[in-house]
């Protein structure tokens, strides 16, 4: 009979697994390289035509 730290270790390694999975699975533009159509400046990674700072600015990323 499992006790509750078999039980545990049980969930814990039926969760990374599920997350595993899901993360794997997940959809991921690669975006390319070029000028963000916002901002203009040139990025490693443009995404719908906008660069990080402009995708996301309320993350904080760095100017400059």
């Amino acid at each position: 009979m499992a006790d509750n730290a078999d039980l545990a270790n049980e969930f814990v390694d039926a969760h990374l697994a599920r997350s595993i999975i899901a993360a794997t699975s997940a959809p991921f533009d690669p975006g390319v390289e070029g000028e963000c159509d916002n901002c203009l400046t040139d990025s490693k990674r443009i995404v719908n035509g906008l660069c990080a700072r402009c995708r996301e600015p309320k993350k904080g990323y760095a100017r400059g």
